[in-house]
């Protein structure tokens, strides 16, 4: 993912050069100035999409980007606790810390480019 937010930015750091150069034609005679105003806001377009899309991606980075540790030794324990109090019982909160960590498993398997079968 980080690959792709420096191709995003170098996009960006050119389409902004872009624009700073066509500004700069208009103080030239040799521009035509109707051509020159419409290449600077279909780049301005260009570039406000490019923005957003480094913005959503920032925002996933974000979120998937949490230093992993092991945890299967906590979750034991604490499955073994809650078993022991109440046979047959595991808490709520339990299996959905169980399901975001796992979930943070898979999204590192991908980002070092891990093959996750659809299924099992």
């Amino acid at each position: 993912m980080l690959e792709i937010i420096e191709d995003i930015e170098t996009k960006i750091i050119g389409l902004q050069s872009q624009i700073t150069n066509r500004k700069s034609f208009e103080r030239f005679n040799f521009s035509y100035e109707s051509d020159n105003q419409y290449k600077i806001f279909v780049l301005t377009l260009e570039l406000e999409k490019w923005e957003a899309l480094l913005n959503l991606l920032v925002q996933y980075q974000k979120k998937r980007c949490v230093p992993i540790s092991r945890k299967s030794k906590d979750f034991e324990k604490t499955i073994q606790l809650q078993l022991k109090g109440v046979p047959g019982t595991i808490r709520r909160e339990t299996c959905l810390s169980m399901i975001e960590y796992m979930k943070q498993l898979e999204w590192e398997i991908e980002n070092r480019n891990g093959i996750l079968l659809e299924g099992s």
